[in-house]
């Protein structure tokens, strides 16, 4: 049985990118260090067995087959093959991440997504920068237009400034699920700061980071625990 998403804490999300990790999250009965297993379809989809793999995992999955403009690969242009990727997936899952900007060329499996009752989560990916915070505010609110239960926002942070913009959008969307996170030389920070603030999904990498400014999954556990012991004590 496919558990559910808690939207009421700072998930720790896993992004499963090669065999090696697909293979470790599937055979391991006791996920506590993480909340969420994203499968990334786009990287994975020439494992052997992957839907066997998927049905093994212990956790809440949310499926991903990234478009090629916003880190994708090139073969998942085509939305029917991506449509056509994720199907057969859709049953083990407790979520569904497409690209705000796809939105519309992904309705089939959106559609399938919610019938089955899954969590929406609608993205969008800065390599270049982070916009100003009235920019991101539009992109989230035509994410929540598109259907999406949960608004996930990744900008370059390489400046204080980055961080401040892509930190700022939680004042205007306090009653609204959001995943906010950095990318770049101020990425830690920026995640770190993110979980703080109620972003509810927060990735993490289960050895090397999969884009710069990732944590490593037990480093992510270990600073964010100190964090919340230094703001219950003071």
């Amino acid at each position: 049985m496919k558990k559910s998403i808690s939207l009421e804490r700072a998930n720790i999300v896993i992004p499963a990118v090669d065999e090696y990790s697909l293979d470790h999250i599937s055979s391991t009965e006791d996920l506590e260090e993480f909340d969420v297993i994203e499968i990334r379809i786009d990287l994975l989809i020439s494992i052997p067995n992957l839907e066997e793999k998927v049905s093994k995992i212990n956790a809440p999955i949310l499926l991903t087959c990234r478009h090629p403009d916003e880190g994708g690969s090139e073969e998942f242009r085509d939305p029917i093959k991506r449509q056509s990727a994720i199907s057969p997936l859709i049953q083990y899952a407790s979520a569904l991440d497409v690209e705000i900007n796809q939105a519309e060329s992904m309705q089939e499996s959106l559609s399938l997504a919610k019938s089955q009752g899954l969590l929406i989560v609608l993205s969008s990916h800065d390599f270049a920068g982070t916009p100003e915070t009235k920019h991101i505010e539009k992109k989230i609110t035509v994410g929540y237009e598109r259907g999406a239960d949960i608004v996930k926002i990744a900008t370059t942070t390489n400046h204080f400034k980055d961080i401040f913009n892509l930190i700022n959008v939680f004042d205007s969307f306090d009653s609204h699920q959001i995943s906010l996170m950095g990318m770049g030389q101020l990425g830690m920070a920026s995640r770190l700061l993110a979980a703080q603030c109620g972003s509810v999904l927060n990735y993490a990498a289960l050895r090397s980071a999969n884009v710069p400014g990732q944590w490593e999954v037990n480093d992510f556990k270990k600073i964010l625990a100190a964090a919340k012991g230094i703001s219950s004590s003071s």
